[in-house]
């Protein structure tokens, strides 16, 4: 991600988009966005480590939690506020669509403007464990913010998802 680091702060509607490297936990920001799975399984690390769990226990696991619906926002009254952006599903290949995140970036802006937001931590969504593209998750967050224009947010830090 060091190349979209490099790039200069950019405005879209009326919020401005900064990218950084600091760790999300030390911005002081009103919410930050996190990446999840329809079962709200996925760690933080895109890596499966070895689990003591067998298969069909996870799989149990699976069945026992409703199922989260991908472009969905669960709002997690913390401070910062958690927005829980369900982007990922386990059992569906690809793990994610551009349509699901473009959802999840309208629903992302409908909540902040809902609870006055000013200020949003997020990382480029699905290019963790999707691996989309860095450019097409900043010309969707783009064009959600010019599309909808809200007041808030204000500013979004974009950070690295860190792993």
């Amino acid at each position: 991600m060091g190349n979209i680091l490099t790039q200069l702060d950019h405005i879209a509607g009326n919020t401005i988009i900064q990218f950084t490297e600091a760790d999300p936990a030390l911005l002081q920001v009103d919410a930050v966005v996190e990446e999840q799975d329809t079962y709200l399984l996925l760690g933080k690390s895109p890596v499966i480590l070895e689990t003591i769990e067998s298969f069909p226990d996870l799989v149990k696991k699976m069945e026992q939690r409703i199922r989260k619906i991908p472009g969905s926002v669960i709002v997690k009254q913390s401070r910062p506020k958690r927005l829980i952006a369900i982007i990922f599903d386990v059992e569906h290949t690809p793990i994610s669509e551009v349509s699901w995140i473009k959802e999840a970036i309208q629903n992302i802006l409908k909540q902040c403007e809902y609870y006055k937001l000013k200020t949003l931590a997020m990382p480029l969504l699905g290019t963790s464990y999707g691996k989309l593209k860095e450019d097409t998750i900043i010309q969707l967050l783009q064009d959600s913010l010019i599309q909808i224009r809200h007041h808030y947010p204000k500013n979004i830090f974009i950070y690295k998802n860190i792993n």
